[in-house]
């Protein structure tokens, strides 16, 4: 029944986006999404470079993790659109890529869910574990390899889907930024979408959030949620 739903809801969707949508714009649009989704894919592999190493660290000193954590979960709360302006304002100065230098806007709020799951996925590390893998020499890119990354991996996969989720909602705010009466582009679905719903064309805007959705709904299926399995069967601790 819910397959039939989905399947009558979706013709019906396609025949409203097509009243007014050619099918050359249609492809054009996954295209913009493409570009939306190499985009995330960058920003969360750079923050995951980043910030599990940070993470890792400060998670593994007890007191220092104490006081980290309500910081970091500031930082998530925090309103990240507030810094628009002073970035889009850096851009014009400096006349930067809009296309390169307005990207890490759409992770700039989201990067933090991952910084924050590593340190509680290296703050639960069992302490005989830690003593045990002492013991055993491992230490540098062998202990990193063998303990470390494993031991938080489970924890890393929970921030990184909500982070890169974050990323793709923030992209409709992102791609398109304004400081007084300079307003910047990147090209991608986010800015597809912030630009038809300016323009109120509902069609579009459908058609739009329906090829995000879809990007997303494939990419937790074939990415995120393979990952998610991965950690359950190979490095869960407990």
């Amino acid at each position: 029944m819910l397959i039939l739903v989905a399947a009558a809801s979706t013709v019906a969707l396609m025949r409203f986006v097509h009243t007014e949508v050619s099918y050359g714009e249609i492809g054009h649009v996954f295209l913009l999404g493409l570009a939306t989704a190499l985009r995330v894919a960058v920003l969360v592999a750079l923050a995951t470079l980043l910030w599990v190493p940070i993470g890792v660290w400060i998670g593994l000193h007890p007191r220092l993790s104490q006081r980290v954590q309500p910081v970091v979960v500031f930082l998530a709360a925090f309103p990240a659109n507030l810094v628009f302006p002073f970035v889009v304002s850096g851009i014009v100065a400096w006349r930067l890529n809009p296309e390169i230098w307005l990207s890490p806007l759409m992770i700039l709020g989201t990067q933090w869910y991952i910084l924050f799951n590593t340190i509680a996925g290296a703050a639960a590390l069992p302490g005989d574990l830690k003593e045990a893998a002492a013991s055993l020499g491992l230490r540098s890119w062998a202990g990193w390899r063998r303990l470390l990354l494993p031991a938080v991996f489970p924890a890393y996969v929970t921030g990184g889907l909500t982070a890169s989720g974050g990323a793709w909602n923030a992209s409709v705010v992102a791609e398109v930024a304004s400081w007084g009466a300079t307003t910047l582009s990147a090209s991608g679905i986010g800015a597809y979408i912030a630009a038809q719903t300016a323009a109120g064309d509902e069609p579009r805007i459908a058609l739009g959030v329906a090829v995000m959705s879809l990007y997303v709904v494939l990419l937790n299926r074939t990415v995120w949620e393979r990952l998610y399995r991965l950690a359950q069967r190979r490095y869960q601790l407990v």
